[in-house]
């Protein structure tokens, strides 16, 4: 099952009340800052996470145990290099590509 035969299995009635959950749950992520991973809120907010629809290239630049670090585009390999100098792992799927290699 995918999610579009999910979202096929929901009764015409209940559609806008899902609807206005995810728009809901969207707009606290939005405006609340995700908690620190060690919070009582952490899988809570993860849950209005997830249910805000935030997956994939949606997903809020901030999110909870994590930072954003916004670089200008054309520094970006500056920065990538800066971090990896420092012993940071960023995450992204050169740094995987790069550990899979002996």
């Amino acid at each position: 099952m995918n999610f579009s035969d999910f979202l096929a299995e929901i009764p015409a009635r209940y559609e806008l009340f899902i609807a206005l959950l995810v728009i809901a749950c969207k707009v606290v992520t939005i405006f609340v800052r995700p908690p620190a991973a060690t919070s009582k809120w952490a899988p809570v907010f993860q849950i209005v996470s997830i249910i805000a629809l935030n997956i994939g290239w949606a997903t809020n630049r901030l999110q909870v145990g994590k930072t954003g670090l916004m670089v200008p585009r054309a520094q970006a390999d500056q920065a990538r290099s800066a971090v990896h100098q420092a012993g940071i792992s960023v995450g992204s799927k050169s740094d995987a590509a790069a550990k899979k290699t002996p």
